[in-house]
């Protein structure tokens, strides 16, 4: 929690006309459930973090808890997209490969040709978990603004590793706590 904190003040910092919160965040975690093996518990980590938001979190954030945390990726899918595609989402969160399948199927289900058409303050995508370089013309395609932002994030089980500091490099902040 502390990381997303230290990205968002960073962002805001070096974007002082961002329109952030007046929108929502998209989201995109796991499932809620959780798998048992060996007397442990374990399950996927976005969701536990998801799940354990305060509850005021949800207001700015879509889709729905109930519905981020579903568990049956195809309709977890379509009712992410439901009920996302209204709403005025101004950054999106998430893992590259999964955010793009999402992202096409809201183009497939709304017939437009950019994300910009369905949410016009579009300002960020905050990105980790995989290399973001093999995706970058895909998302270049579907979000075609130059000054749209992308903000990494080295995050892992473990914990924030790194946080991206600066609209102009990928260079990544070593988060020393």
């Amino acid at each position: 929690y502390a990381a997303s904190k230290d990205l968002l003040c960073m962002y805001l910092n070096n974007n002082e006309n961002s329109q952030l919160f007046t929108g929502k965040s998209l989201r995109l975690g796991g499932s809620k459930e959780l798998y048992k093996e060996n007397g442990t518990a374990f399950g996927d980590l976005s969701a536990i973090l998801i799940d354990n938001m305060p509850f005021w979190a949800e207001f700015s954030s879509t889709p729905s808890n109930k519905v981020s945390l579903m568990s049956n990726w195809e309709h977890k899918m379509q009712a992410i997209v439901n009920e996302t595609i209204n709403e005025n989402v101004t950054s999106l969160a998430g893992v590259p490969s999964w955010m793009l399948v999402l992202l096409n199927n809201v183009l497939e289900t709304t017939g437009k040709n950019s994300l910009f058409d369905v949410w016009p303050n579009l300002e960020v995508y905050f990105h980790g978990g995989v290399s973001f370089t093999p995706y970058k013309d895909q998302y270049k395609k579907i979000l075609p603004k130059k000054d749209f932002r992308y903000y990494e994030i080295y995050n892992a089980s473990e914990g924030f590793f790194a946080i991206q500091d600066q609209n102009n490099s990928s260079e990544l902040l070593l988060m020393l706590d």
